[in-house]
């Protein structure tokens, strides 16, 4: 019973508490309407007082922009400016991509707002998806004199990463990244030697330093965006897992395979690519959420071309015979297996988090000659 009761006061709270925020929410619409009544008539300075109460108590976003537009263009009228850049810069953190209307908001408040903006400065953003490796082979290192079908396959790799934009103005921003994603490629050499197969699958790690410009449409909840650049590729670590059938003429088959093998030491690790993608951000409150598709056009090789046929030093047999830097890998003697000179792209899909940092501030130059135009044209007309 004592139970019950706890819960159904919970309830009665709950439920008050509810109704008074509505309350609120109610008698400060009916107060920002008597405002605007007050402005029609001309009753200029009572307006600031009566508004007092409920900006401190805290307004939605939609009747903060109503309260702070009317306070700018009350002070205006009664020659306050500091009084009305401070309700404008007010008015933007309530909405910092505001944007007055010519059409719509007086001139004196149009003019006003040309001297301030939002725009972010800097703007991280986060992201998580999918990629694929495309092979694209540079020379062909094989000696088999007999021809051969090659098939490459496509791998379904994962990749994270932040970066951050340094915003130019509303359109345009130079963004860079850091970037993590795992990455592969399988490889089938069918008829070596009459009727032999050879598999090759790479299972790659790397991280990536993207550098570059950035376009995207500064209105609206859902803006496109694309962008062009460099990137830096860091090749972390790198594993081949090879298995090689021998088919005998009486159609025998010896299969020779093994465990995965790390092969980083044949690759060069430094390498770069050009990046170029797109996609779509969708507004959330003050955030976005987005999509992108991008491209990673590599421009190096990727083989190291003296250590193609030798194994890894670090792994040399310690026997004393011979160079230890100098013995043949096992991909070589166990697979048949020499890499060609290639290059790895990398097409990905990611979805990701924008957190657009704001900050409304004046503009050191500000940009308001077409609308001083505009009102001397006007104030013109009415001389006439």
């Amino acid at each position: 019973m004592v139970f019950r009761l706890r819960y159904l006061l919970a309830g009665v709270i709950l439920v008050s508490c509810s109704l008074s925020v509505r309350g609120q929410a109610g008698d400060c619409d009916q107060t920002l309407s008597h405002a605007e009544t007050e402005f029609t008539a001309g009753h200029f300075y009572a307006i600031p007082a009566l508004l007092q109460k409920c900006l401190s108590d805290g307004l939605s976003r939609e009747q903060s922009i109503r309260a702070y537009l009317l306070l700018c263009q009350v002070y205006l009228i009664i020659d306050d400016p500091i009084a009305a850049e401070d309700s404008y810069l007010k008015l933007l953190d309530a909405d910092p991509e505001y944007v007055t209307d010519e059409q719509k908001d007086p001139i004196d408040v149009v003019y006003l707002s040309k001297k301030f903006t939002a725009t972010p400065i800097f703007t991280p953003h986060f992201r998580i998806g999918l990629n694929s490796s495309v092979y694209r082979n540079i020379y062909s290192m094989s000696t088999n004199p007999y021809p051969v079908d090659i098939h490459n396959f496509l791998r379904v790799n994962v990749q994270a990463g932040a970066g951050l934009d340094w915003n130019i103005n509303d359109n345009l921003s130079v963004g860079i990244e850091a970037n993590f994603g795992t990455r592969a490629f399988r490889r089938e050499i069918d008829g070596l030697a009459g009727n032999n197969l050879q598999t090759h699958l790479s299972s790659q790690l790397w991280g990536d330093l993207p550098l570059y410009l950035k376009y995207s449409a500064s209105q609206g909840n859902i803006r496109p965006f694309g962008y062009a650049g460099l990137a830096l590729n860091y090749l972390i670590s790198s594993k081949s897992t090879f298995t090689y059938k021998d088919v005998k003429p009486d159609l025998s088959q010896i299969l020779a395979e093994g465990p995965s093998e790390n092969v980083t030491y044949q690759n060069n690790r430094l390498n770069r690519s050009f990046v170029i993608g797109g996609g779509i951000k969708y507004k959330v409150g003050k955030d976005f959420i987005y999509v992108d598709l991008r491209y990673m056009g590599a421009l190096s090789n990727l083989t190291t071309v003296n250590k193609l046929y030798y194994g890894d030093p670090a792994n040399a047999p310690n026997n004393g015979v011979g160079n230890p830097n100098l013995f043949i890998a096992s991909n070589v003697t166990k697979y048949v297996f020499v890499s060609d000179l290639f290059r790895l792209d990398n097409v990905s899909l990611s979805f990701g988090f924008i957190h657009p940092i704001y900050d409304p501030r004046r503009i050191k130059k500000a940009r308001t000659k077409s609308v001083s135009r505009k009102i001397q044209r006007e104030e013109g007309g009415k001389t006439k």
